[in-house]
């Protein structure tokens, strides 16, 4: 079903603002500005600036105007399934947090036992560990396996700097389905050390990546703070839950 003419706007400025095209701070075009850049009625622009009001994009000024929300003081917490497949960077950025990704290792092994299930065919993968910040807290620490098959020169990117889901679209495999299973766990020791906090229950998140002929593209772990996430969920009877 083709999107509402308000939410094709919506969707422009979020994009601008996750590009830095309107940065955190920055004041919004006029209504009558955006009208006339989008084609667009006024009323609908009025709609389209009130929902991400309302999802907390933009706050309004009186007698200003509209402003791309500050990071540090608006957002503190991250709603996890209630998103489409976009890297996890821009998911955050989008919900105006403050951002900043450290790779801890990136490296090529022979599949592991655990793994050799998902990956029947591969004698490789790349193992790429990187930890997430927000406000300068720690976020989330992702271990991503991709197939050594599909993705032989990926250690020759820096994934602090490129976003490993635009590698993967160059490379003809970006993830079109996922597969996401959560449980809550402690921490690993290894992985508490990395994120520095305190050995206690986190949500981790077991997420499959199909690319569209159906192949196993990405298989990723994530730990996640649980002072910044929380997570959406449908029962079998289709009522949603909050978390």
């Amino acid at each position: 079903m083709a999107k509402k003419k308000y939410e094709q706007l919506m969707d422009l400025l979020q994009k601008d603002i996750i590009d830095g095209k309107l940065p955190v701070g920055s004041r919004l075009p006029s209504e009558r500005e955006l009208a006339e850049a989008a084609h667009m009625n006024r009323m609908t622009v009025r709609n389209a600036l009130k929902h991400l009001e309302e999802k907390k994009v933009i706050i309004s000024k009186r007698g200003s105007g509209y402003y791309v929300r500050k990071h540090t003081k608006m957002v503190d917490e991250f709603e996890l399934g209630n998103a489409e497949i976009l890297s996890l960077s821009a998911q955050l950025r989008q919900n105006g947090m403050e951002v900043s990704r450290h790779t801890i290792s990136l490296q090529k092994m022979a599949v592991p036992q655990w793994l050799s299930d998902s990956f029947p065919e591969e004698q490789e993968v790349y193992e790429l560990i990187r930890l997430s910040e927000v406000n300068d807290e720690s976020y989330v620490l992702q271990k991503a396996y991709l197939p050594y098959s599909k993705f032989e020169d990926m250690d020759r990117f820096n994934f602090e700097q490129f976003s490993l889901y635009a590698y993967m679209e160059d490379k003809g495999y970006r993830p079109k389905n996922m597969v996401s299973m959560m449980h809550i766990g402690l921490l690993p020791k290894q992985v508490q050390e990395w994120m520095d906090l305190p050995r206690e229950n986190v949500f981790i998140f077991d997420d499959k990546g199909y690319a569209e002929n159906q192949d196993l593209v990405e298989y990723t772990i994530s730990y996640y703070n649980p002072k910044h996430t929380s997570f959406r969920y449908m029962t079998k009877g289709m009522k949603e839950h909050k978390s």
